[in-house]
């Protein structure tokens, strides 16, 4: 006790060496450095074991056509449901290329004009209240540069923060756009709503923008949004088992949330749940439904069978590479999808979820990674994600590029 009231500076130290020590190694990250199997199946099972993750579907598209498509872990841990290409998962925000895609197909009608102003498309009025002659064209929606964002009030409308759970939101779409961006909406906040710089002006990532794409596809179309992607989307596709909404799916095909336990070292359920700007989150499709999907975007606007479902200079509009504030370069944003410099990707995170699409339209290939597992933001979450960033993704681009 006296050497530690005479050496204050070395026992804060210490004390912060042993809990470094204690906390590498009660997250795992000293797995990190352990060596990785040069076969490509046993990697990939090391690297889902060391970030925690129950269960994964994994496809790789070459030549613009599937190559593979696999399933590991478990779809349900407690019955042993194991995890195939057919499974369905939720996939967090690569749903946004899906609702993208919604609305080009209303583009591709002359619907709209991607530089109109929404406001022209809406039953009332959307303005950044700092630039209230500025216009919110749909363009800015589709590339994250509308300056709508994500209030603190966002996350308290998940069905995991009520009582009882319940797989889909109860409040609608229109609703909730209404309340949150509407100028007399509940939820309507000048400071915590909206940027301070002006539409169009930077990028800065946005679930709500995308509910807004959501609510416009049905403003447009006149029909609920997830009938019109089950019309306009799913069924041409054949994304026959595709949905937004759990009312719509076989839950018995569906792969069950999982965090996980640091205390047992178990997967913990987190189940099944909802939000109200489910455009922007919610779609539930398997690795093998969704590459039908990709198709459009690796094949110039064609499915697998060589149907033209979007234009050739659509595809091009959505891929058009553009740079803002807030984009590093050479990285940049397209509509919906986003570049990392060599390839196109997006990605996605909710409680239990972690979702990855990477493709590359020059050479034909691609690689779908759906999981049940991740998306959580405390501290070991964070951690396990560390994994994800530095081991899997790296390990499943390099298996997409190998010659």
């Amino acid at each position: 006790m006296k050497w530690i009231k005479s050496h204050p500076w070395l026992t804060g130290l210490l004390f912060v060496l042993i809990a470094s020590i204690v906390f590498f190694f009660y997250t795992d990250l000293h797995l990190l450095y352990r060596s990785r199997p040069a076969e490509f199946e046993a990697a990939v099972i090391q690297d889902l074991q060391d970030a925690k993750m129950s269960g994964a579907a994994i496809l790789f598209v070459r030549d613009g056509q599937v190559e593979s498509a696999k399933g590991y872990g478990f779809a349900d841990v407690e019955s042993g449901r194991s995890v195939n290409p057919d499974t369905l998962f939720t996939v967090a925000s690569v749903s946004k290329t899906v609702t993208a895609t919604a609305l080009m197909t209303l583009y591709e009608q002359g619907k709209f004009g991607l530089d109109d102003d929404i406001n022209d498309y809406l039953p009332f009025d959307i303005r950044n209240p700092t630039y209230t002659d500025t216009p919110i064209t749909f363009r800015m929606l589709l590339s994250h540069t509308s300056s709508i964002i994500d209030s603190s009030a966002y996350d308290r409308f998940y069905t995991l923060k009520k009582t009882p759970v319940l797989p889909d939101s109860p409040i609608s779409l229109e609703f909730q756009m209404k309340d949150y961006l509407g100028v007399d909406g509940e939820w309507y906040d000048t400071e915590e709503n909206f940027l301070k710089e002006a539409p169009g002006a930077v990028y800065f990532y946005s679930n709500t923008g995308y509910g807004l794409i959501g609510y416009l596809v049905e403003q447009i179309s006149g029909m609920p949004f997830n009938e019109y992607c089950r019309q306009a989307i799913f069924e041409p596709l054949g994304m026959e088992h595709s949905a937004w909404l759990f009312k719509d799916v076989d839950t018995s095909l569906m792969a069950i949330p999982y965090g996980y336990n640091d205390l047992t070292r178990q997967p913990r359920v987190i189940g099944f749940y909802g939000y109200p700007t489910y455009p922007d989150g919610t779609l539930k499709t398997s690795v093998n439904e969704y590459a039908r999907f990709l198709s459009v975007f690796v094949n110039e606007g064609r499915t697998f069978e060589g149907e033209q479902f979007l234009k050739p200079e659509t595809v091009k509009e959505m891929l058009a590479r553009q740079n803002f504030p807030g984009i590093e370069s050479p990285a940049a944003v397209g509509l919906a999808w986003h570049f990392d410099g060599e390839s196109y990707l997006h990605t996605g995170g909710d409680p239990g979820i972690s979702t990855l699409v990477y493709f590359n339209p020059e050479t034909d290939r691609a690689v779908i990674f759906f999981s049940n597992s991740g998306g959580e933001y405390d501290i070991p979450g964070v951690a396990r994600l560390i994994f994800i960033d530095s081991k899997l993704s790296p390990l499943l681009i390099e298996k997409m590029n190998a010659p």
